[in-house]
C-alpha cells in the first residue's frame, strides 16, 4: 500500500495521533492532535506534558491522563498509549470522558447504597462472581461479631461461612465432613433465588437468612435477627393454647363468633355436643349454619333469629340468656355474652332435670342430678 494512501487515514483520524523525537519535539501530528494541543498550550507544551506523565521506561504502555481546563475549556480525560519506534515515539490518544463519568457515577451510586445499607438493621453480605466478599454493612458486624479487619480483607464465601460457624452464628453441622458439600448446595440455591432458612442458634437467637442472585454472577446474603418476633409468636401461641385449655376444661359447650358471624373458637364440650369439628372444615362455619343446626336439637323457640341478629349487630349490647328444652327432655340454658372487638360468646349450660311429680316444700324445689 502506498504512503499516499495511508497518509489521509492518519491525518483525518478522529482521535489524536502524533510522533515526537527523543527530545520530545513534535515530528508530526494529525488534525485531531493539532486541535487538542491548540486548546492546551500548543503542540510542544502539550506533547511534553503528555510525555512526562506517561513515560515509565517501557517500550509500550498506556495511561489515563487528565488535562486541566483553561478559560472556557473544561478538564478532559484521555487514554494515551505510547509506542517507541525507530523513527520516533508514537502517541495515540482516545477520549475517556464518558468512561470516567460513568465510573464516577458508579462510585456515587455505590456510596449512596453504602450509606443506605449502613442504616439498615439487616446484615448484608454481597459476594462477587469470584465468590469473594465485595460489600458488607455495619449490621453484619453487629449480628455476626466478625471483625472489620476480617471482612475488609474480602474473604472467600466458604471462609466467611466457616467464620460464622466458628463464632456459633450459624447452626453447627452434625457432620463436619459434609460441611463443604452443604455450603456448595447453599451457594447453588442462592444463585437460583431459592435459598431461605431459619437459623436457631445455640445462644438463643434466631436468624432469618436469605440468599439472592445479583447481576454479573454476584450473590447477596441477608441476615435478619427475628429473635423478638419468634419470641412474640411463641408467647402468643402459648397464650392461645392456654386459652384453649381453659375453655376445654369448662363443662359448658362454648363457641365464640366474630361480628361477621364466623366461628373462631370452640371447646371440646361444644364439639362433643354438636358432633362437629370446625377446625377440619375447609370453609368458615357461620352463625347461620350454627343456628340451623342448633334448632334441630330443641323444641321450637323464637330465640334463633334474635341470636343471629345479636351476633352481627354493631350497636351497644348486653348479656342475656334463654331457656331451651331439648328434644330428649333436657333443660339447657343458652347464655349469650358480648366480648371484645364485637365478638359474641355463646354457651349451652346443662341444667338438672326436674323429676316428674316433684314436691315443693318451703319454696325449695326437689330435683335430681
Amino acid at each position: 500500500m502506498a504512503v499516499s494512501q495511508i497518509r489521509p487515514a492518519l491525518l483525518y483520524a478522529p482521535d489524536p495521533i502524533w510522533c515526537v523525537d527523543a527530545r520530545t519535539e513534535v515530528i508530526w501530528g494529525n488534525e485531531a492532535f493539532c486541535d487538542l494541543s491548540g486548546q492546551h498550550g500548543g503542540k510542544t507544551a502539550f506533547a511534553t506534558q503528555i510525555a512526562e506523565q506517561i513515560f515509565d521506561g517501557e517500550i509500550l504502555c498506556s495511561k489515563r491522563i487528565k488535562l486541566e481546563g483553561s478559560g472556557s475549556v473544561g478538564p478532559k480525560w484521555l487514554e494515551v498509549t505510547r509506542k517507541e519506534t525507530e523513527t520516533g515515539i508514537l502517541f495515540y490518544a482516545n477520549g475517556a470522558d464518558a468512561v470516567v463519568h460513568a465510573e464516577e457515577a458508579q462510585r456515587n451510586f455505590v456510596q449512596t447504597l453504602s450509606k443506605t445499607f449502613a442504616n439498615l438493621t439487616t446484615g448484608l453480605a454481597i459476594f462477587d462472581r469470584e465468590r469473594r466478599l465485595a460489600l458488607f454493612n455495619p449490621a453484619l458486624i453487629d449480628l455476626s461479631g466478625i471483625s472489620v479487619e476480617f471482612l475488609s480483607n474480602r474473604p472467600p464465601l466458604f471462609e466467611f461461612f466457616d467464620k460464622l460457624r466458628e463464632r456459633r452464628v450459624m447452626p453447627e453441622p452434625k457432620n463436619y465432613d459434609n460441611w463443604r458439600e452443604k455450603m456448595a448446595k447453599l451457594v447453588a440455591a442462592a444463585s437460583d433465588d431459592r435459598y431461605r432458612e431459619t437459623w436457631n442458634l445455640a445462644g438463643g437467637q434466631t436468624f432469618d437468612v436469605t440468599g439472592r442472585p445479583y447481576p454479573d454472577g454476584a450473590i447477596a446474603f441477608l441476615f435478619n435477627d427475628i429473635t423478638a418476633e419468634v419470641s412474640l409468636t411463641r408467647g402468643f401461641r402459648a397464650e392461645l393454647e392456654t386459652m384453649q385449655s381453659m375453655i376445654d376444661a369448662m363443662e359448658d359447650a362454648v363457641a365464640a363468633f366474630t361480628q361477621q358471624g364466623v366461628l373462631t373458637v370452640c371447646n371440646t364440650a361444644y364439639k362433643l355436643m354438636w358432633k362437629v369439628d370446625p377446625d377440619t372444615r375447609i370453609t368458615e362455619f357461620t352463625i347461620m349454619e350454627a343456628t340451623q343446626e342448633w334448632k334441630t336439637a330443641f323444641h321450637p323457640s323464637p330465640v334463633w333469629p334474635e341470636l343471629r341478629d345479636f351476633v352481627t349487630t354493631s350497636t351497644e349490647r348486653a348479656s342475656w340468656d334463654s331457656d331451651l328444652r331439648a328434644k330428649d327432655g333436657r333443660r339447657i340454658v343458652c347464655r349469650v355474652d358480648p366480648i371484645c372487638y364485637g365478638a359474641t360468646l355463646v354457651r349451652f349450660c346443662h341444667q338438672p332435670k326436674v323429676q316428674e311429680g316433684a314436691n315443693e316444700q318451703d319454696g325449695l324445689q326437689i330435683v335430681s342430678a
